[in-house]
């Protein structure tokens, strides 16, 4: 399991195509940094979520990325939520369309209220297949709260798991240690 941290951010990964991460975060803000740094190394982004597009917009830098926004109201760049063919359909046309893909999956917690917990475990198993045949880089958000611990680990067993530091966390690393040059730290190191 690999621990994300920081001095400035949450998150210090560097991802690997043909890899999908779970991040463990209350809210997505470490997965969004994530996006952002593949973004600007040159991939295509693609953000699936339950978060009204335009709030998105005005809180993250996705302005070069593609939206797809889960809700039963139906538009452009909208997908019904218990339609998860459909958006199995678009992920692949995504992925398949272009070279160096990377993608969000922020709202799993809301397609497993309206799906089944055992349909999106196989739905992340295919798209998994997916994303590492075709060298994708893909991040899936879960607030380990909204699951219990059987859930968690099925989840953290199909994907590669990151618990980002909280912001409290990494105020702290930055307050330890500081101008120890040479001394090894092992505060990155925390049990789930």
């Amino acid at each position: 399991m690999s621990t994300a941290n920081g001095s400035a951010s949450a998150i210090s990964l560097e991802p690997k195509p043909g890899t999908v991460y779970l991040l463990e975060e209350k809210r997505p803000k470490a997965t969004y940094e994530l996006l952002d740094q593949t973004v600007s190394a040159g991939y295509n982004g693609l953000v699936v979520t339950r978060d009204f597009p335009k709030k998105l917009l005005a809180e993250n830098e996705l302005a070069s990325c593609r939206i797809l926004w889960l809700t039963n109201l139906v538009g452009e760049g909208r997908i019904n939520p218990t339609a998860i063919g459909i958006l199995m359909g678009q992920l692949r046309t995504f992925i398949e369309g272009q070279k160096r893909t990377t993608i969000v999956l922020d709202g799993l917690e809301y397609l497993v209220s309206l799906n089944t917990y055992d349909r999106m475990l196989q739905f992340m198993h295919q798209l998994k297949d997916l994303v590492v045949t075709n060298d994708c880089i893909m991040f899936v958000p879960v607030d380990p709260r909204t699951m219990n611990q059987r859930e968690l680990a099925l989840l953290e067993r199909c994907m590669e798991p990151v618990l980002p530091k909280t912001e409290v966390e990494a105020q702290e690393d930055n307050l330890v240690g500081a101008g120890d040059e040479g001394v090894l730290r092992l505060l990155d190191v925390r049990p789930r």
